[in-house]
């Protein structure tokens, strides 16, 4: 029987910790920790990863207190009382003094998210004896590894951006000399030129076309392919996505949402073919017939897949080389290359790979470090 122990308000739990940064002499008042309750109700406050970025950017003053800020944001994310404080969250009263208020290993965390108020309930469910064999979800991101991961977005968008376009920039030593540019400059100098500015051409980024693979052979890593996807939509809009598993759904509006938390609530409502089967080829003949315009030689396409496919070799074939005829070049991003013993021998990964440029490992962070590198060679 599942028994409700507490009703714990969230906005008094967050309050606790801005009181526990001023304890340990940090500029956190009044104003910081409305500053702060504003900022959590503007993110998803189930997503550790927001939580910590969104009271760290309003309550850390320099990086002096960032080590500090850690220590005790682990804390609060754990729900246990700061140090050298007694705990005065409401509903933790105990005879003898005040109880330690922590969220338990056996606990389910709870968030009404859609009332003005957010609470968290705790509900214990105690020892189970039912057999659960199914594999954890490893690729729920902490704060270290969303910044590397920013990083790598932010590595794969310079490494696309390999043409030069037509913009010109002003550059300090490299480039053509701005003659219009050192002109205006010399009427600060009475019409005597000191310095002679330079216009570098800016690199042009090109269309970069994403197929995910979200049928059930790829849950397990579907979630670290739209983080590294939203992060590469944060620094260009020339991201064109697809989701596909026995139908295909164009999701690129999605991915504009504002935080990755929204950003998977509206994919999740719109696409209706989690899970399912793989027709990779079938997929592919749809984009390339619905899609044309978006594929030139400009474009560069991923597959994210690990190229289980159910359908007939022969069309995966035929649909890989009409699109890899019109395009700049295909990765294929793969989460089961890399693994101890693994080889490409599905036939849908075996009909594809003559087209493929490049064959990238993709199952975690590590591997996909060395995505922006490949994509130079």
């Amino acid at each position: 029987m599942v028994e409700v122990e507490d009703r714990y308000d969230f906005v008094s739990h967050v309050t606790q910790f801005c009181r526990g940064l001023r304890d340990h002499d940090m500029l956190v008042g009044p104003r910081e920790i409305s500053d702060a309750l504003h900022g959590v109700g503007l993110v998803d406050v189930m997503d550790r990863a927001r939580v910590y970025w969104a009271l760290r950017s309003l309550l850390v003053s320099g990086s002096g207190e960032i080590a500090l800020f850690d220590e005790l944001f682990e804390r609060f994310w754990r729900f246990e009382s700061s140090p050298n404080r007694p705990d005065t969250i409401r509903g933790t009263s105990q005879a003898g003094g005040m109880r330690e208020f922590r969220r338990a290993p056996r606990s389910r965390l709870v968030a009404d998210v859609d009332s003005a108020d957010v609470h968290v309930e705790l509900i214990r469910s105690g020892a189970s004896a039912r057999d659960m064999r199914s594999q954890s979800d490893l690729t729920i991101l902490s704060a270290d590894e969303l910044t590397e991961l920013s990083r790598i977005a932010a590595g794969t968008v310079r490494a696309l951006a390999s043409r030069p376009g037509r913009r010109r920039r002003r550059h300090r030593r490299k480039g053509t000399p701005d003659l219009r540019g050192a002109f205006r400059l010399s009427l600060a100098t009475g019409g005597n030129p000191v310095r002679l500015p330079r216009l570098r051409r800016v690199p042009r980024i090109p269309r970069l076309m994403v197929l995910l693979d979200v049928s059930g052979s790829m849950d397990r890593h579907v979630r670290l392919l739209l983080e590294l996807l939203y992060a590469i939509g944060q620094r260009t809009k020339r991201v064109e996505t697809f989701v596909f598993s026995t139908s295909v759904t164009r999701v690129t509006r999605q991915l504009m949402a504002p935080s990755f938390g929204e950003a998977m609530r509206r994919i999740g409502d719109m696409v209706d073919h989690w899970s399912g089967g793989t027709r990779i080829g079938e997929s592919l003949a749809r984009i390339n017939a619905e899609y044309e315009a978006m594929q030139d030689r400009y474009t560069t396409v991923f597959v994210c897949s690990d190229g289980w496919e159910t359908g007939a070799p022969e069309v995966l074939e035929r649909e890989m080389r009409r699109m890899r005829r019109r395009v700049r070049r295909i990765a294929w991003l793969n989460p089961l290359l890399g693994s101890e013993g693994y080889e490409p021998l599905a036939g849908g990964l075996q009909a594809a790979m003559p087209h493929v440029d490049q064959f990238v490992p993709a199952s975690d962070l590590a591997h996909l470090k060395r995505l922006p590198r490949l994509l130079r060679a």
